[in-house]
């Protein structure tokens, strides 16, 4: 493939194809039509939360946002002292500029969310602060600090910059040609619409402007203004909807198309001043619902209006090397970096959870790949470390420093908001987490989260959501019981509040409420709504998957009376009525949700198994390549696809959909007997035919294990009932360690962690390996004291190891204490081996240890205390078994009693070449006390 010159990365939050190809039809996007003729375009699939901040950062960077770190639309201030808008310190790895900067690559970025404040990349980066017009026209309008690097553009810039007063009215008239008829004093519409215009017009004409005049190789430019055009006026798009003003919607129906026509016009002058010889992507994060799956209301709740966005954004690239007028299939946002890097003829980071969409390229890329470009040294361009701040410890450290007496504790309605900002960026990281199946990371989130807020019937669902998954129904049904009582009765007085409400203000129209009167309504409102429909929903789930079908079917049944037009409940109904064997209410099932919703990947995929077991292997193969279409990354709908095309004697396309299918899931045990029984039976080749019959009885055992494993943590969850749930049997856990111990290593390339919680003896078994011949891993920074006589061995950075984990690859051939809960952030580097050394200390010596050490700083008491870390012991124990990750348990007690026996073991663990009489020395009986 030959490497393009450079590349222009173009962002459209929220487009989506169903609004533009009807206009790209009707000759009114020129633009973007000659895009998609000269190269590629598809779906691009979104990440849920679909909040646009996390979006477009996992499409910098190539990975989901419990790794990029960014989780919402605000962050506490670093001092803690109240909020402020998502910025890029929170970012907690690097984007592609950086990569590229690290490169001696340049680039330019504009308006990229979030960008602020600029980074010093080796080039020029614009923030998503400087657009904004914040003061009246005519009056000083103020550059915000940190929005431009270099600073020598600031004074060229700002004469760029458009003020909505400043746009020519014929403009604007695009967007509403009856703009005469609106009462601008009560209709403040129009200023949104102006707003919008002039933002994305001084976006564009900055872009063009540095493109022009700086040198680069990258360049990045985002616009919000569809997304912005759509929340505001997507409900005045034809066709109209029965419950809009009819007036409202002769106003208004052309806002979004001319907000898009607009776009497709700076769409123009971005190709024009990139050139020929430059790739161009274009894409958008999420879609937008433009039909009859247009909510009626946004949810009165924080992020409630990504309600109105569709699973799927667009993509289209051309240039040098690109396909042209063909469809890519199958692409995720997470897709866009590693396919960027490999355009650039740079590796990927195997740490990346997106791919390189290699089917765009009219030649085969060669795909190099590196365990991660954050372990790379050198210049990236990235803020200084003392900027980067957690935005979910801000907190944490505010409250420490109000203990020590530092600083004054924060006003109460400025600390209610610093929690509410918390509480918004835990729950977004516990759905991120959901997203990506790590339901043992989000359960404790979210479990945490609704005890203290049990009235917030969104993060009691996601609870339920997840027990569901990990298939504890019990706790999932119990759970949901309770949402729906107290739901019931706190709408029954929430009706009455709003009747003494409206009573208190019969003699004020609703236009002259306050500020707060409607704040007020808005909470009442929201509080005497209850979604039935969703309730039965989820029920009709949990019975379902407990096998219990004509009672699923009886709860679906209600909910649909609540609700026709719920796509993913008629896709429900079509798998009830395939489990009992009633096909053709199956099919007009999955039927009914494409006609709610044409691009529904699962109820192609359930069609496709419909027509499987009708024997019509066409009409399967047809809506399974239609199902991967939408979403690449589905093993079940590659399995079902394998199937037809061996049916109709097509080996190789069978094969390869197998193959993708146990790509995309190693351990799916189906998969793997069709393909032995394919290589035996019809190639004779018995060599690979016995090689996936042995994968497919390791599958089923390992599935076993982690199903066991499973149930465990179900049980952990119960956290009422923490001190009998702890002692839940253990055997899954031991048993696949009693397995992995034994597993051959290298020691030169493993690193060798000691850990445990604190107090446990951490520092023994530290000092036990030293004296064995292993070089430690410490800085020395913390020094031996009265709690620790013979010292902590202890590495500064492995207490920030969520937030940077690059040094890790220092400690091979080394030993570290990592500590529990530390240890969970352990990240999955494939050139780095682990061998893990646990030791465990009876729980109410550590607490009386730790409470010893810190005196008067432990508020809890020492039951809450010892059933916290508990359950911290236990789900590390789950998560090194889950991650096969060799761990050798030691005892503290037994360890001063037996020291000889445990040296042994230790010895054992780690090859057998350690000095073990050395190794007892570091024991010492009388340092328990400590």
């Amino acid at each position: 493939m030959t490497q393009a010159k450079k590349v222009l990365l173009v962002g459209w939050d929220g487009a989506d194809w169903k609004i533009i190809n009807p206009l790209i039809d009707a000759g009114l996007m020129p633009n973007l039509s000659r895009m998609i003729q000269e190269g590629v375009m598809g779906n691009l699939s979104t990440l849920y939360p679909s909040l646009s901040p996390m979006l477009w950062t996992s499409i910098i960077t190539g990975k989901r946002p419990y790794k990029h770190g960014i989780s919402g639309f605000i962050e506490p201030e670093p001092s803690g002292d109240g909020i402020r808008p998502i910025t890029n310190i929170s970012r907690k790895t690097r984007a592609l500029w950086n990569i590229f900067t690290l490169n001696g690559i340049k680039s330019i970025v504009i308006g990229w969310w979030p960008s602020h404040p600029a980074e010093p990349i080796d080039g020029v980066m614009v923030s998503n602060h400087f657009q904004k017009p914040v003061a009246p026209y005519g009056k000083p309008w103020p550059v915000s600090p940190g929005s431009i690097h270099p600073e020598r553009l600031i004074r060229n810039l700002v004469s760029l910059r458009v003020h909505p007063q400043e746009l020519d009215v014929n403009l604007v008239l695009n967007f509403i040609p009856r703009l005469s008829e609106i009462d601008q004093e009560k209709d403040h519409r129009v200023e949104t619409i102006a707003k919008i215009i002039s933002e994305s017009t001084t976006i564009n004409r900055i872009a063009t402007a540095i493109m022009h005049h700086e040198p680069w190789d990258f360049t990045a430019v985002y616009y919000d203004g569809i997304d912005h055009f759509c929340h505001g006026f997507i409900n005045y798009h034809p066709p109209k909807l029965q419950w809009v003003n009819e007036k409202d919607f002769e106003l208004y129906k052309n806002v979004v198309e001319s907000g898009y026509i607009y776009h497709d016009y700076l769409l123009g002058t971005l190709l024009k001043e990139a050139g020929e010889d430059t790739i161009v992507i274009l894409v958008s994060d999420h879609g937008f619902h433009s039909d009859n799956l247009r909510p009626r209301s946004v949810p009165l709740e924080p992020a409630g209006p990504a309600v109105q966005h569709r699973h799927y954004g667009i993509f289209v690239a051309k240039g040098p090397g690109i396909k042209k007028d063909e469809l890519v299939y199958g692409a995720s946002l997470l897709d866009i970096t590693p396919t960027i890097l490999t355009i650039m003829g740079m590796p990927i980071g195997e740490d990346m959870d997106g791919k390189p969409l290699a089917n765009i390229f009219k030649e085969k890329p060669t795909i190099k790949t590196i365990p991660g470009w954050d372990d790379i040294k050198g210049h990236d361009g990235c803020h200084p470390p003392d900027l980067k701040i957690d935005p979910v410890e801000a907190k944490a450290v505010v409250e420490q420093l109000v203990a020590l007496g530092y600083i004054e504790e924060p006003d109460d309605n400025k600390k209610k908001a610093v929690e509410d900002c918390i509480r918004e960026l835990q729950f977004n990281l516990a759905r991120s987490y959901m997203d990506a199946g790590l339901y043992v990371k989000s359960i404790p989130i979210l479990e945490d989260l609704y005890k203290s807020n049990p009235d917030e019937y969104r993060i009691g669902i996601q609870l339920v959501t997840g027990y569901h998954r990990i298939k504890d129904f019990e706790k999932a049904r119990t759970l949901l019981e309770e949402i729906l009582e107290r739901k019931k009765k706190n709408a029954k007085n929430a009706q009455i509040k709003i009747k003494e409400f409206r009573e208190r203000l019969k003699n004020k129209s609703a236009d002259e409420w306050t500020k707060q009167e409607q704040n007020e309504f808005r909470r009442l409102r929201k509080e005497a709504g209850i979604n039935i429909s969703a309730m039965e929903f989820l029920m009709g789930n949990l019975l379902f998957e407990e096998g219990k079908y004509e009672e699923a079917l009886e709860h679906f049944r209600k909910a649909e009376k609540k609700d026709k037009l719920r796509p993913e409940l008629y896709c429900k109904l079509g798998d009830v009525y395939l489990k009992m064997g009633k096909l053709v209410e199956a099919e007009t099932s999955f039927k009914r949700t494409l006609e709610i919703d044409s691009d529904n990947s699962e109820a192609h995929l359930g069609l496709c198994r419909v027509f499987l077991k009708q024997k019509r292997n066409l009409d399967a193969i047809e809506e399974g390549l239609a199902s991967v279409g939408l979403i690449f990354h589905n093993p079940r709908a590659h399995y079902y696809l394998g199937i037809a095309f061996h049916r109709l004697g097509k080996i190789i396309e069978a094969i390869q959909a197998l193959k993708i299918s146990i790509i995309q899931n190693p351990n799916f045990v189906q998969a793997h007997k069709r393909l032995a029984y394919i290589y035996k039976n019809r190639l004779k080749n018995n060599l690979l035919a016995e090689k996936h019959e042995r994968l497919a009885k390791e599958s089923e055992e390992k599935l076993k294990n982690i199903q066991k494993t499973m149930e465990d943590i179900s049980s952990i969850n119960k956290l009422e009932h923490a001190e009998t749930s702890l002692t839940s049997d253990l055997t899954s856990i031991m048993e696949m360690q009693n397995k992995l111990i034994n597993k051959p290593f290298d020691i030169n390339k493993t690193i060798i962690i000691v850990t445990g919680l604190p107090r446990s003896g951490t520092s023994m078994l530290m000092q036990i390996l030293e004296k064995g011949g292993i070089e430690i891993f410490t800085d020395e920074i913390r020094k031996a004291d009265e709690n620790n006589p013979k010292g902590y061995f202890e590495y500064e950075g492995a207490k920030s190891l969520k937030r940077d984990s690059s040094w890790l690859k220092d400690a091979k051939g080394k030993a570290i204490k990592i500590v529990v809960p530390v240890i969970q952030y352990l990240p999955n580097l494939e050139y780095i081996d682990y061998r893990v050394i646990f030791i465990e200390r009876d729980i109410n010596e550590i607490v009386a240890s730790q409470k010893s050490m810190l005196k008067h700083m432990s508020k809890l008491s020492d039951s809450s205390v010892s059933k916290i870390l508990s359950q911290q012991v236990h789900l590390t124990k789950v998560m090194l078994a889950l991650r096969e990750i060799p761990t050798l348990y030691i005892n503290y007690n037994e360890t001063l009693i037996k020291p000889n026996d445990t040296v042994n073991k230790i010895n054992k663990f780690l090859g057998g070449l350690l000095n073990t009489s050395n190794m007892t020395e570091a024991i010492i009986p009388a340092l328990k006390k400590h």
